[in-house]
């Protein structure tokens, strides 16, 4: 039993429930809980359908799907939307998750530090999915792929790195990579950010058809072996670092892996 007192849930803004997925947490079968709701407007996100909208449904109906997939499953991931904007759901899920002794993740773009202090302080979250788009020394680049105006850039850039401290030994951070900001400092810039810390690296290529964006829509998908190469010359910065394409799948970058797939 969690020592996180949990409160009462009268209602969640739900997005839908996979009851198992072998891909949103490695190496666990989760069942995954999407939360609609979100404060950003990503120009490549996949699950734009979510950002807006209200589905209400009481504790009783999450609890329901939750239990029925509990043998199957090894935990549960919160994904969105963004499910830290549900502060109070989210915590009580998390309790409720907990206490069926499954495993609990989180996916997240970082702007909601404090909940994600309640969280880790609490002993209710075991991973982070970290959502990091881009360089954190660069909040205008920051602003234009969130759709975020003015110096909110530097608002969320502030909130993404307190929430890295944070998760520290707990994350998994994910960057999603297209044509358009492909270019290897950009990528480098990120690596930089988790130079020295606890936490795996993953470089996920981004499906253009599925963005919200009319242009990302328009661009060509990089490929396997593009991701391949960009993620081999972060090796210095970042060593647990994979890359996750339709091609292979989920694939730990090292050069003993370039080496055997240039044969």
């Amino acid at each position: 039993m969690s020592f996180w007192k949990c409160s009462l849930l009268t209602g969640l803004n739900f997005g839908g429930f996979i009851p198992f997925s072998t891909v949103d947490w490695y190496g666990l079968a989760v069942s995954v809980l999407f939360f609609r709701g979100c404060p950003f407007r990503c120009v490549y996100c996949h699950n734009h359908l979510l950002l807006d909208g209200r589905e209400t449904v009481d504790y009783g109906f999450v609890e329901a799907k939750i239990e029925g997939a509990r043998d199957f499953v090894s935990g549960v991931v919160f994904s969105g939307g963004e499910p830290c904007a549900q502060a109070k759901g989210l915590v009580d899920l998390s309790c409720f998750v907990k206490d069926l002794d499954l495993a609990v993740g989180v996916e997240t773009s970082g702007f909601y530090p404090d909940v994600l202090s309640s969280l880790v302080e609490g002993g209710l979250v075991d991973r982070v999915f970290l959502d990091i788009k881009a360089p954190l020394d660069d909040p205008q680049a920051y602003g234009e792929i969130t759709g975020s105006a003015g110096d909110n850039g530097f608002k969320i850039t502030r909130r993404v790195a307190e929430s890295l401290d944070i998760v520290d030994g707990i994350v998994e951070v994910r960057t999603t990579l297209f044509r358009s900001f492909i270019t290897r400092e950009f990528v480098r810039g990120i690596a930089s950010e988790l130079l020295g810390r606890d936490c795996d690296w993953v470089l996920r290529q981004g499906i253009p058809e599925h963005a919200l964006s009319e242009a990302i829509r328009s661009e060509t998908q990089l490929s396997r072996d593009e991701l391949l190469v960009l993620g081999e010359s972060m090796l210095d910065l970042v060593s647990n670092l994979r890359i996750r394409t339709i091609e292979n799948g989920e694939e730990k970058v090292s050069s003993a892996l370039s080496a055997t797939d240039s044969q």
